[in-house]
């Protein structure tokens, strides 16, 4: 619902606001006032396209604001039109695209009278009108649940095809890499030690020297470390009963158990230092073998067997293959006799309902005196199922005996729309939170049918908020609120105004309707009677 508009530097509108009620709001004023104005600015604020010249020439922008509530749900949106004609959206006072403030506009209002955001020129509509109208929302439901599991099943399905076409040559390669992986049979930290063994194979004469000289100065050798250590003890042993010899001699003989100790070591090293040109070439394909299987299947020893495992449950599922095709296939083909069957029922459904709709949309254009319009409710097959079922449903109609009938959304616009869509519109009924606006629905008619039409739009009303902008009393009376827009100017300068008119006003502004310049008691009284006859419902 609309419950406020704010327009601001747009044509002749200097600045605008007004608040909106929910039921049947008319607007009037005399021609030429701007009443279509307001209407285009509502419609700028839900349009993507916008031409700068509506931007009025004394302000450097023009901006319009809408309040709607839909719902929980609360909208503030506004549009800000520069000179240059570049635009801004906002929605809650936050930047938006304008394809989202059109996509509201579309959720929140239809303008009918504009080709702009009428729900019933837009084909896709249909099929949710017919089986709102029918009750078949249901039956929809279901089917579109069975349309979507039949998808990802062939969709599944032909996934598993293609894996199945290089199943073969996957496998093999699979089960070779796991081989490989498990014939190596690489240990945690096995790199590193073979890496530390090479090291020492390699440097292996040097060493041995090395070890020769140090067992030569520290035991083997003429005046050897262990020699020079057991001469000092012997000096030292005629002074033993002294104690600080004593222990002069016990700390010399504890270097010298020292020495001895690292010397078992040093032979210790010696003894694995024997080199086999043998050992050193496996010790060498060993890591090179090791270096193979990081490149091709990880860094590390972890990576490797996070690779081994994925390989085995890839391979695991491949043989499987099989199986799950089979079992997919025959679910796919039941699904497929399910979806078939359900989505001739809903057609069968809508076909049987769609001369029901037509006859009760007939029956209302008769109502509006359309007697000569012919509507039909075209249900063929599309030649495929989809959520919405095998149908592809098209309003077509006729708006002068002996023309071929044609799509809805394609007959003019103006009047006869207007009310061809409240026709329709009273007969199917519709999102209840949407804000129906009529523009032009009064052109051409008058008199008896121009009461009917403000009777339909009263009716309509109770179900939508809903404004008219009008031009004919019989309409303007069965308000249940009236507003005046009006035209004035202010130091040479042509503005546009609107306001709600209180009961005594409303009355002279319908007799204004009804006589034009001079307005006698006669035509007040009339005017009175008219709003008295309409608030009661009298015809």
């Amino acid at each position: 619902m609309l419950t406020f508009l704010r327009v601001k530097g747009f044509a002749i509108i200097d600045e605008l606001q007004v608040e909106f009620e929910n039921g049947f709001n008319v607007i009037t004023g005399e021609t030429g006032a701007g009443k279509s104005i307001i209407i285009n600015a509502l419609s700028t604020l839900m349009s993507a396209k916008v031409s700068s010249e509506m931007v009025r020439s004394s302000v450097p922008q023009a901006e319009v604001m809408g309040h709607f509530f839909k719902g929980d749900e609360e909208f503030i949106l506004k549009r800000v039109i520069n000179a240059s004609g570049r635009s801004r959206g906002f929605l809650n006072d936050d930047p938006v695209t304008l394809a989202r403030l059109e996509d509201l506009g579309e959720r929140l209002i239809n303008i009918y009278g504009q080709n702009e955001f009428q729900d019933l020129l837009d084909k896709g509509s249909y099929i949710g009108v017919i089986d709102n109208l029918l009750s078949l929302n249901s039956e929809r439901g279901d089917l579109a649940v069975k349309v979507k599991e039949l998808k990802e099943v062939s969709t599944k399905l032909e996934i598993k095809k293609r894996e199945v076409d290089g199943r073969d040559k996957e496998s093999a390669l699979l089960e070779f890499q796991i081989d490989e992986i498990e014939r190596e049979n690489i240990k945690q930290g096995e790199e590193v030690q073979i890496r530390e063994q090479l090291k020492i194979l390699k440097d292996a004469e040097k060493i041995k020297n090395c070890l020769l000289g140090i067992s030569e100065g520290l035991y083997e050798g003429d005046g050897s470390v262990h020699t020079m250590f057991r001469t000092c003890m012997a000096m030292l042993k005629p002074f033993s009963h002294i104690e600080a010899i004593e222990g002069l001699k016990k700390r010399i003989e504890s270097v010298s158990f020292d020495v001895e100790e690292i010397l078992i070591h040093v032979k210790e090293i010696e003894k694995t230092l024997s080199v086999d040109s043998d050992e050193l070439q496996n010790l060498e394909d060993r890591l090179s073998r090791i270096y193979i299987l990081k490149e091709k299947y990880g860094k590390t020893y972890e990576d490797i067997q996070s690779y081994k495992e994925a390989a085995g449950k890839r391979l695991s599922y491949l043989k499987t293959l099989s199986t799950d095709i089979t079992e997919l296939e025959n679910r796919k083909a039941l699904l497929a006799k399910e979806t078939g069957e359900l989505a001739v029922r809903l057609s069968a459904a809508r076909q049987e309902g769609a001369g029901r709709v037509e006859k009760l949309i007939i029956s209302e254009l008769g109502y509006l005196s359309m007697e000569g319009i012919q509507f039909t409710v075209s249900v063929a097959d599309k030649g495929a199922i989809d959520e919405e079922g095998k149908d592809d449903i098209e309003f077509l109609i006729s708006t002068n005996p002996g023309e071929q009938l044609k799509p809805l959304r394609k007959i003019a616009s103006g009047g006869e729309l207007s009310r061809i869509m409240l026709a329709i519109k009273r007969v199917i009924g519709g999102d209840e939170e949407k804000t129906l606006i009529f523009d032009e629905i009064d052109a051409g008619i008058g008199g008896r049918v121009a009461d009917l039409v403000g009777k339909r739009l009263k009716e309509l009303a109770k179900y939508h908020q809903v404004i008219c902008i009008t031009h004919l009393p019989q309409i303007a009376v069965y308000g249940d609120h009236h507003f005046l827009v009006e035209k004035y100017q202010e130091k040479n300068v042509t503005t546009t105004g609107i306001r709600r008119l209180p009961k005594g006003e409303r009355i002279s502004e319908v007799a204004r309707m009804l006589g034009g310049i001079t307005i006698t008691d006669l035509t007040i009284r009339k005017a009175e009677e008219m709003l008295h006859n309409a608030e009661k419902g009298v015809n």
